[in-house]
């Protein structure tokens, strides 16, 4: 019993220590970024994005408000710590989902041990491939857009209330839920429309399946599904703000790989190496795609962003921009997180596994997530130090 408390314990410092550092650094990186004003060092779209907003008028995202009402009360310097509260509460969040997924079996310190991992991991990083650390790469580690950090950590959330409300949909949707769900998944695609275009496809798969199924009643899945009716009313007014004369941009158009490979000319090879953990937990558990809920949402979320990226480009000065990849980017931390939680469960029964190729195959699956850690680590690391985000070499 004292070993379960003492671990319990160190946990607990380690974890509080380590969000405490990581937030700390957040704030000192989102403070020198907002002081870019061109060059590679500290490098961000943070003045641009409130440029645009204060200066421009221009509000397509939910932070744009935020921005706006900072200026106006003279308070605009607290932007940085604001954005170190979203970095704490995508953690936060993260760790909430892995105990969902984890059915609350590891230890709640632990989880937020976990999702920091979770919130720093980067592609591994192959030299030749890609054009950087970040240029070419797929990653859901980012810290230089602010748009995407508001939509992450909501993002978060509106998974866990959708993966606690669709596990009892059998039973009912109080009102409460429905509308406390609806208030948040509006909120995430005010931030930042691409996670509604990765993720509630998904959930409509979902809802079809448990219509199929008969898991719940017609009226009560219909009635469920129309949550989504008023995000689609705030990326209506976000099209007319993107897309108005003189924003940068008139459209959206059809152009397979075209943003996708514009820095890499191996975009096979970069996509595996930018998931390779979770496509190594996928190979192992393939046979239970289907049984594991959990396990088939990430990965329908991670295949419907990938081929919004794949797909689509803007026209116009954005052309080039990549911004159908905040979508899939977020997914990412979907699949490693599923990922990470059946990685320790194998582990859990590594000795009674008889297989040698299984044992040794976990073992390369951890060293493989070693190296993503490596990775995101040392591109943050170097993102404090003042290297641009881009990450060029």
């Amino acid at each position: 019993m004292s070993d379960k408390k003492s671990a319990s314990a160190v946990y607990k410092i380690s974890s509080a220590l380590l969000l405490l550092l990581y937030c700390g650094l957040c704030v000192f990186l989102y403070y020198k970024f907002m002081g870019w004003t061109e060059g590679s060092v500290y490098e961000s779209d943070l003045p641009a994005h409130i440029s645009l907003a204060v200066d421009d008028g221009l509000i397509y995202s939910l932070i744009s408000f935020i921005m706006i009402g900072l200026a106006k009360s003279g308070t605009l310097e607290l932007l940085p710590i604001l954005l170190g509260m979203f970095a704490a509460l995508s953690v936060f969040f993260t760790a909430e989902l892995l105990l969902e997924i984890s059915d609350k079996k590891i230890d709640q310190n632990a989880a937020i041990i976990m999702a920091l991992l979770l919130n720093i991991v980067m592609p591994c990083y192959i030299r030749g491939l890609s054009d950087g650390r970040y240029m070419g790469m797929h990653a859901s580690s980012i810290w230089h857009n602010s748009t995407y950090l508001m939509m992450k950590w909501l993002g978060l959330w509106t998974i866990l209330v959708y993966m606690q409300i669709e596990k009892k949909i059998t039973e009912r949707i109080t009102v409460k839920s429905y509308l406390f769900f609806t208030l948040i998944l509006t909120l995430t695609t005010a931030a930042k429309p691409n996670f509604f275009l990765a993720v509630t496809p998904t959930m409509l798969v979902f809802l079809i399946i448990d219509l199929v199924k008969k898991k719940a009643p017609f009226g009560r899945l219909v009635f469920f599904g129309s949550s989504v009716v008023p995000s689609f009313a705030v990326m209506a007014l976000q099209n007319n703000a993107l897309f108005k004369a003189g924003a940068g941009g008139n459209g959206i158009m059809i152009a397979p790989g075209r943003a996708m490979t514009a820095h890499t000319g191996y975009l096979l090879a970069v996509s595996v190496l930018s998931i390779a953990f979770p496509l190594m937990m996928l190979l192992l558990h393939i046979k239970e795609i289907f049984k594991n809920r959990y396990l088939l949402f990430a990965w329908i979320c991670a295949g419907t962003g990938y081929m919004e990226y794949f797909l689509f480009s803007e026209k116009g000065a954005r052309n080039m921009d990549a911004n159908f990849s905040w979508g899939y980017a977020f997914t990412i931390i979907l699949i490693f997180g599923i990922s990470l939680i059946m990685w320790l469960a194998d582990l859990r029964d590594f000795k009674n596994t008889k297989s040698i190729v299984k044992k040794a195959y976990l073992v390369l699956c951890g060293l493989v997530l070693a190296y993503h850690t490596y990775c995101g680590l040392l591109f943050f690391i170097r993102l404090c130090m003042g290297v641009s985000y881009m990450m060029w070499g």
